[in-house]
């Protein structure tokens, strides 16, 4: 018997974020290397005038586990080449993205401050990566414990709404350490940073080994992350200042690499 989820928006949001999880979920299909590690879209459509998805779920038994393993990295290997360019910052999808956000939120907050740190972080992710080329991959965009079910070697992950493409190779590694402490409500401090980096940095060299992963790339990249996250937590909540990485984004001086 083939066991499914049903998934359905209460509002416009929702109803993007439910289009875009479909649409990668039919491309997602079609990749050999993730087969029976991501949910199948069984049905789609439209019910009281909001979307809705009718997806497949894992069967047997299944662990949760909040260590960053070799299954994890294996797996965000996979999924970073299904959609996988190499490129110059400047022209990748998520150097875009953080020139609109900024510009977005800077027409709707008035703390000249925060524009001014936002603008000189995004300054300073573009400088360090100026002569760097490197990979640009496809990103599950939310890749925590919560969202991911071990069957012993393979992974099945859930929640595709925040996928992306050409997003740094770190973002996922990243966001799985980081997030879980944010969720705690523990303070992100410089020694759990640097111990992200290091364990994002192995994980680079081991899925993209034809790069240069140098420590002014990986610091670069983190901060990358940092500040696309204070920019997705100001979207929902109107201000950049409470986010748990906004402290390490603004003390960026005293972690990243000359």
């Amino acid at each position: 018997m083939l066991l499914s989820l049903v998934k359905t928006s209460t509002d416009d949001g929702g109803d993007r974020r439910l289009a875009r999880e479909a649409q990668w979920l039919r491309e997602l299909a079609d990749i050999p290397s993730l087969e029976g590690q991501v949910p199948r879209l069984l049905e789609e459509g439209w019910r009281d005038g909001r979307r809705f998805l009718v997806l497949s779920l894992a069967q047997g038994s299944a662990q949760e586990t909040r260590a960053f393993t070799a299954d994890h990295a294996r797996f965000l290997a996979s999924l970073g080449k299904a959609r996988f360019r190499v490129a110059d910052f400047e022209v990748a999808g998520c150097c875009r993205w953080l020139q609109r956000a900024i510009a977005n939120l800077s027409s709707l907050n008035s703390n000249q401050q925060t524009q001014d740190q936002l603008r000189a972080a995004y300054h300073d992710c573009e400088s360090a990566l100026l002569y760097w080329t490197g990979p640009y991959v496809l990103s599950q965009g939310e890749f925590a414990p919560w969202n991911i079910r071990n069957f012993g070697a393979q992974l099945f992950v859930y929640d595709w709404g925040r996928a992306h493409a050409d997003a740094s190779p770190l973002d996922d590694v990243l966001h799985y350490l980081m997030v879980q402490r944010a969720l705690r409500r523990q303070p992100i401090g410089l020694r759990f940073l640097r111990a992200a980096m290091r364990r994002a940095h192995g994980f680079a060299q081991q899925a993209y080994p034809e790069w240069a992963w140098r420590p002014r790339v990986i610091g670069a990249l983190t901060l990358v992350y940092l500040l696309g996250a204070v920019l997705h937590h100001a979207r929902q909540t109107g201000v950049c200042e409470t986010s748990a990485c906004w402290r390490l984004l603004e003390n960026r001086a005293a972690w990243m690499p000359d």
